[in-house]
């Protein structure tokens, strides 16, 4: 991929708040919406994508939720849903721990190792079967939970004990790391995020499908 632009930066975000939304939903009400949990998880096994789109299934509709969440929070109105402050402290978080395992010599790799054990598991059991999910969740364990920042999830005690909810919540925080690491590679900075706040609301709203938010539930 090359000549990025606001678009493909706004893309990358949606794809972070998308998986920030998952985990919240996940943490607070033990389900998330299936496509939109499909989409996530199927981005970490994209390698070598042709535009930013691909990383999500190549389909703007794949990223809705992000688009949506990353509007309500970036916007003062509430009409498509309330600010979160669990989401903003989320996507913030998943930034600064996509930078610091950057420093952690060998921590990619590491994940990527697990991840391609799962890949190997999804031609056994499918795409989403609970032990491709568990070994996801175990990449972020190993990998990341010690580093700083740690990310605090709240939600329901019941659904953060619970071992299937806990584990989607972990794979869903490893997607918001990838989409981090996608969004710093297509030119997105922190302070760009902040001063290009107007080009990236600008460019959330091409991507909205207002008549897709039934269709996706």
């Amino acid at each position: 991929m090359a000549n990025y632009t606001d678009q493909d930066r706004t893309i990358a975000l949606c794809g972070l708040y998308q998986a920030a939304e998952l985990v919240h939903q996940l943490a607070t009400e033990g389900q998330a919406p299936a496509p939109y949990f499909e989409t996530t998880i199927d981005s970490l096994f994209v390698e070598n994508p042709d535009t930013t789109l691909d990383v999500f299934g190549g389909k703007v509709e794949n990223i809705q939720l992000g688009v949506q969440t990353l509007l309500a929070q970036m916007q003062s109105s509430e009409a498509l849903k309330p600010k979160s402050l669990e989401i903003t402290t989320y996507v913030l978080n998943l930034m600064i721990l996509e930078r610091n395992l950057q420093k952690q010599e060998g921590a990619f790799n590491d994940i990527s190792r697990i991840i391609e054990t799962a890949r190997s598991q999804q031609a056994h059991f499918g795409k989403l079967h609970e032990n491709v999910i568990a070994s996801l969740a175990r990449a972020y364990t190993e990998n990341v939970s010690e580093v700083s920042p740690r990310i605090m999830v709240k939600g329901r005690h019941g659904h953060l004990q619970n071992p299937k909810t806990a584990n989607k919540i972990r794979a869903c925080l490893l997607a918001g790391i990838r989409a981090a690491v996608l969004w710093r590679q297509v030119g997105g900075t922190r302070l760009g995020m902040i001063f290009g706040r107007k080009k990236t609301l600008k460019a959330a709203q091409t991507l909205y499908r207002p008549e897709l938010d039934k269709k996706r539930e």
